[in-house]
């Protein structure tokens, strides 16, 4: 018994394995992979391949490698193991330290305008700020502008984002309609899909008819990118209020430092369909 208790002690488990990635389950080679608390470590070949025996059926295995997730694996008494790895990021935002300036024309009621989105830089706390506004007018009774301030990417990993945003629109139209309204929105960002939901507030005033009241509702909306040519982006919301809808609907892209957009905005018996070309001046 005596000899046998040093024997049992120094008693080697083998363990076969091999290392893959979660995102496209191709092997990975040259991950190092360690008994933890100790020296005793391999690497895997080629093929994602690695043996290693272990002193433990129970030990934990450290699987670290350059760019990837350092991940740790319980053997829990098996001796075959599939280990799925998850590559780290960092992730780059392009929509910092840019002055972004428009003209703008409208298609229907406000051929004259302009506009102009200034972004901070990347925040030490994390995010980018932005302001933006535009204004349109047919140099006459008609006016049309909006304004917004946004956060985004306060809250950020490699698969998802949150931006928060509040924005203004104001529009005088033919002395009939003198609007104004104003929302609060969050967009949760997963992948390239965008999911928007929010709070409008909406103060409606028909000068013919002198039927004013204000209305609350909820705001939704998705947005999307493509890739190449111009990396198109795509948003489209919505603002349900008690007596009227709010649409707002937009489509941007660039090449290099050229910009275009092409928005629309509909509410009660006004809409407006806007082509915007403009220049990135970066900073």
């Amino acid at each position: 018994m005596f000899l046998l208790i040093p024997i049992l002690s120094w008693s080697q488990y083998k363990i076969y394995g091999v290392v893959i990635s979660k995102t496209d389950n191709d092997s990975i080679p040259g991950v190092t992979i360690i008994e933890k608390g100790t020296k005793n470590g391999t690497q895997s070949d080629f093929d994602g391949l690695f043996e290693i025996d272990v002193s433990d059926p129970n030990a934990i295995l450290v699987f670290s490698y350059v760019g990837m997730v350092t991940k740790e694996y319980k053997l829990e008494g098996k001796n075959k193991i599939t280990v799925e790895t998850k590559w780290d990021c960092n992730k780059d935002f392009f929509d910092a330290n840019d002055i972004k300036v428009y003209g703008q024309t409208g298609l229907i009621n406000n051929p004259i305008g302009g506009k102009i989105d200034v972004s901070s830089p990347y925040l030490f706390f994390g995010g980018v700020l932005e302001a933006s506004y535009s204004y349109q007018t047919n140099s006459k009774e008609n006016i049309f502008q909006e304004a917004s301030l946004e956060f985004k990417h306060p809250i950020s990993n490699c698969d998802f984002d949150i931006d928060f945003r509040t924005s203004f629109r104001d529009f005088e139209f033919e002395n009939k309609l003198d609007n104004r309204s104003s929302s609060f929105e969050t967009d949760f960002n997963i992948s390239r899909y965008s999911f928007i939901v929010g709070y409008s507030h909406l103060e409606f005033n028909n000068i013919n008819t002198s039927k004013k009241h204000n209305s609350s509702g909820v705001l939704i909306g998705f947005g999307t990118s493509f890739g190449q040519p111009l990396y198109p982006e795509i948003v489209g919301k919505i603002s349900i209020y008690k007596d009227n809808i709010e649409y707002q609907g937009k489509i941007q892209g660039n090449y290099k430092r050229f910009l275009i957009f092409l928005k629309y905005y509909k509410l009660s018996s006004f809409n407006e369909l806007s082509l915007g070309i403009g220049y990135n001046l970066n900073y």
